[in-house]
């Protein structure tokens, strides 16, 4: 199954079948210059071929073995890397490369200007979200061995940032013809993986590339990776040492943690969770194409007590779906649906429900039994019956994404505005599945895309206000991630990510 939109680590769970209840090891978690970082990704490693590449968790994979174009700092500032210069034209439909000189990839092939267009075309023409991100590229030129020229079908606010994430990841164009990434990652970055020391779905080794050029960046020689989705061997794993760092998926786990020894970090992931309204339309049930509807589903939630309860205080309460790091946010919107189940119910009976109706969902018990039983009761609460459909985990994002369900609890990543909009309000975006259409929201995100600056980011706000006016969704909190760290490394968490870049962590000292 292709991987979808898991930059959430809950979103995450859900996909990973190999559950790992035992980290195996010999105590790789203490680590010094020179030694070894082994962290417990959430989910398994996709395929190496990175037109099928995910986001999120799953870069930790990609980062020890493919260079990006560019980088990105902690606070998620665009910086030099395979690409040394950029430059847009006056109407930012061009943008143009200088790359670094002298970089190859482990196969010995070049890394020029003709390997960035292979990479760019191959990696666009995928279905994952990597590939999305690069969606708006109308042509890729080879001006000469170390100049790019990119050109797209109209501005891309996210381009540049996001060509210092996955979708600018450079594999060897020659192991991309020849098929050779079916059996292996081949790229130019600072490591390369040791399959002798691997096994897939357990263990994932990489040892120093020795002619990486930025070895400085990358203080530890070895990186191993062991997915591990069960919270409580995760903790285990942290706790004996096997583990030099992970993500605390289970709030529970975070005092246990503490009380161990471990360091916690909290950060804002961007992720937002609650409920999200896929059928704004009315199309399966007519009752949600009403915004008095939508609106009452928006005041049926307390979603201060289920930060507390549900969450155990590991977020903020919002109505937005776009993060709060970025210009879209405006903390007034957070007031505009406060907990009022009285007022949802007189809504309902204003748009025809006086006694509510009914819809059915997918069933996320299996992870999230605090959140489905909150939103269950409180959604009963104002006289909507909610039907839990019990399909298999591994099935719930495939049939949501096919528009099975109208309406359903899920976790979607949040980057900068202008990703949030390409991946779950344009009319054609991934997670907007039944393909709400709106024509102000369409001229908005038009006007939005061609602007810059301040005017780009009032448009930004504008979009966040019409949305949660109509209320497009029912969002209760932006997500904060716990993340657990033994005593010899520390790491600097990173804008718009759910886990950190293997690149911010260092040995403490």
């Amino acid at each position: 199954m292709r991987r979808i939109t898991l930059t959430a680590a809950s979103a995450a769970l859900m996909l990973s079948v190999a559950g790992c209840s035992s980290a195996s090891g010999a105590g790789s978690g203490g680590s010094a210059a020179g030694g070894t970082l082994t962290l417990a990704p959430v989910v398994e490693a996709q395929p190496w071929d990175l037109a099928d590449a995910g986001l999120g968790n799953n870069t930790q994979y990609y980062q020890p073995v493919y260079d990006s174009l560019l980088r990105l700092s902690p606070s998620a500032e665009v910086k030099p890397n395979l690409a040394t210069k950029w430059s847009y034209n006056a109407d930012r439909t061009v943008l143009t490369l200088t790359l670094r000189t002298g970089v190859k990839f482990t196969d010995g092939t070049a890394l020029d200007a003709a390997a960035v267009k292979t990479n760019l075309l191959h990696t666009k023409g995928g279905t994952n979200e990597a590939a999305g991100q690069l969606k708006g590229i109308k042509s890729v030129d080879a001006v000469d061995a170390s100049t790019v020229a990119i050109t797209l079908s109209a501005p891309d606010p996210s381009l540049l940032a996001n060509l210092g994430n996955v979708a600018g990841m450079i594999a060897s164009p020659k192991a991309i013809t020849s098929g050779a990434l079916k059996s292996g990652p081949v790229g130019s970055g600072p490591y390369t993986l040791d399959k002798s020391a691997t096994v897939a779905g357990s263990t994932y080794t990489f040892v120093r590339n020795p002619s990486y050029w930025n070895k400085s960046a990358f203080p530890f020689d070895k990186i191993v990776l062991k997915p591990m989705t069960d919270p409580t061997a995760t903790l285990n794993a942290l706790r004996s040492g096997q583990l030099s760092g992970a993500l605390l998926t289970s709030a529970k786990n975070i005092a246990p943690a503490q009380s161990s020894g471990l360091r916690i970090t909290k950060y804002t992931s961007g992720d937002v969770e609650g409920v999200y309204i896929w059928d704004r339309e009315g199309k399966q049930v007519k009752a949600l194409g009403d915004v008095r509807v939508r609106q009452a589903l928006n005041y049926a939630f307390d979603r201060s007590a289920i930060v507390k309860t549900a969450k155990q205080g590991m977020g903020q309460s919002t109505t937005q779906v776009f993060n709060p790091a970025g210009p879209a946010f405006d903390s007034s919107l957070d007031s505009k649906y406060t907990y009022d189940p009285a007022k949802a119910k007189k809504l309902l009976a204003q748009a025809g429900y006086p006694n509510g109706f009914s819809v059915t969902m997918p069933d996320f018990s299996t992870f999230f039994p605090d959140q489905q039983a909150a939103m269950t009761q409180q959604l009963e609460d104002i006289g909507i019956k909610v039907k839990i459909d019990k399909i298999p985990t591994s099935q719930v994002l495939t049939a949501l994404l096919s528009g099975k369900y109208p309406i359903s609890y899920m976790t979607l990543a949040s980057f900068r505005p202008w990703d949030t909009i390409r991946l779950e309000v344009a009319a054609d975006a991934l997670w907007n599945p039944l393909h709400t259409s709106d024509p102000k929201v369409t001229a908005l995100i038009a006007k939005a895309q061609k602007a810059t600056g301040s005017t780009q980011d009032a448009l930004f706000k504008e979009i966040n206000t019409y949305l949660v006016d109509q209320a497009w969704n029912a969002p209760w909190d932006s997500v904060q991630n716990a993340y657990a760290t033994n005593k010899n490394v520390t790491f600097t968490p990173q804008t718009y990510a759910a886990v950190p870049p293997i690149y911010n962590f260092k040995p403490a000292g």
